[in-house]
């Protein structure tokens, strides 16, 4: 109550302040185990499995020392928590620490993003980590017992600097030993790496060191944190970047592990890449095909020949096994900046992802710059479909008109071996 002046005009208040904290409404998507989960289906371990896959080990162990040695000491002298302070200071530790964690599994409170919501936590733990230390250190009665000790807790702390040198400046996507770091791009596609999207900042100055004196056209897929990270540059940096959603242009596309679940583009207009633990967490995309070599080009050309499976007064479509390809002769830049629509009917709908089966249908839209390239006048984007059986697709185009509406317009082409031959309008 000190510390809230608004609750001095409404102590009741507080009650509403715990429900809220316990049902936030803010649905957020994360990557949990391969999964993404958002409120109110967030899994009970979901919060002390990230804080066990994020502490650095040497801290977890220190830390469960220390614990078992207050409930030790409170078990033999339980009327000293109350009378020595150093006691009831050790068990304040271990109740901060352990309270809140419990409270959101008990009350299924909604957290997201890891586990930044309880970033508190850290204070404790550190804190019963020296406890444990200091019990090691007791422990060991010996001279060269309590030297050993202390060289062992020293390598630990010289281990963790090196994993933040090494990652800097992503230190945020630290994982310890009990996930899988070895396996390339295998901790990505199980948990949120980089939440905040700081790495586009990283792919904003290789754009501007590679183009010194060019306006740059900027797209992402998440483009709140792109407009964030420009903000963090120089004011001279800043009026060389313009982002996609402001111009309805993009000549580059910069994708992240953000959102999740969103692969990445094919590697033929890649310019740039950021890999953490072997996972790729950052790619810099050189939408116009002019800014990189001719055998890239050269390649969607090959992509486009022959005859289309579809055609329409705005695109031609193509499939070569799983690979469609979208063509369009009229390529002009404020055009890239389109949402395109892809849906994907299986033949079988137990195929599809278990939340998915309901409305029978796999959604594959996209923006132009995350998975197109242009290149002499005409506009090209590849999509690899799913490995099931598909009956037909849904494809077209979908934006936000001047009243904002989300408007679109789709056609269904039936890739059943009954169907009639697709109609050319």
């Amino acid at each position: 109550y000190a510390v809230a002046p608004w609750l001095w005009s409404d102590p009741a208040a507080i009650v509403d302040a715990f429900e809220t904290l316990a049902r936030y409404p803010n649905r957020v998507s994360t990557l949990f185990q391969g999964e993404v989960v958002r409120w109110p289906a967030i899994p009970p371990h979901y919060l002390p499995t990230w804080m066990a896959i994020t502490t650095p080990p040497a801290a977890l162990l220190l830390t469960f020392v220390g614990a078992a040695a207050v409930v030790r000491r409170g078990a033999a002298r339980p009327r000293d928590v109350l009378r020595n302070t150093g006691l009831r200071f050790e068990w304040l530790l271990l109740a901060c620490l352990t309270l809140p964690p419990a409270a959101v599994v008990a009350l299924q409170a909604n957290v997201y993003d890891g586990w930044r919501q309880m970033y508190f936590l850290y204070a404790p733990l550190c804190l019963l980590a020296v406890c444990g230390l200091r019990e090691l250190l007791a422990a060991a009665r010996r001279p060269w017992a309590q030297r050993a000790t202390g060289v062992l807790a020293m390598a630990a702390l010289a281990g963790m600097a090196v994993d933040v040198v090494r990652l800097h400046p992503h230190q945020a996507a630290y994982f310890n030993f009990l996930v899988d770091r070895s396996t390339p791009e295998r901790l990505r596609t199980r948990y949120g790496m980089l939440f905040w999207g700081t790495e586009h900042r990283e792919g904003l100055e290789f754009l501007l060191a590679r183009y010194p004196d060019e306006t740059l056209y900027v797209g992402s897929a998440a483009d709140w944190l792109l407009r964030n990270n420009r903000l963090i540059l120089p004011a001279a940096a800043r009026e060389r970047i313009v982002l996609a959603s402001e111009a309805g242009r993009v000549d580059f596309f910069i994708s992240t592990t953000r959102p999740p679940r969103v692969p990445f583009p094919p590697s033929l207009g890649r310019l740039y890449t950021r890999r953490i633990y072997g996972n790729t967490v950052l790619t810099v995309n050189a939408v116009d095909l002019s800014r990189v070599d001719e055998a890239a080009a050269e390649h969607y050309r090959a992509a486009a020949a022959g005859e289309p499976l579809f055609r329409s007064a705005a695109f031609d479509l193509h499939l070569d096994g799983r690979t469609l390809t979208w063509v369009s002769e009229s390529c002009r830049p404020e055009d890239t900046g389109s949402m395109f629509l892809l849906e994907v009917v299986p033949a079988d709908p137990a195929d599809l992802p278990l939340r998915r089966r309901e409305r029978g249908w796999l959604g594959m839209g996209f923006q132009f710059g995350q998975f197109g390239v242009r290149f002499d006048g005409r506009c090209l984007v590849r999509r690899t479909l799913p490995d099931f059986p598909v009956r037909a697709l849904r494809v077209g185009r979908q934006w936000w008109d001047e009243v904002g509406e989300w408007r679109r317009e789709a056609t269904t082409v039936d890739l059943s071996a009954d169907a009639a031959p697709p109609v050319h309008p």
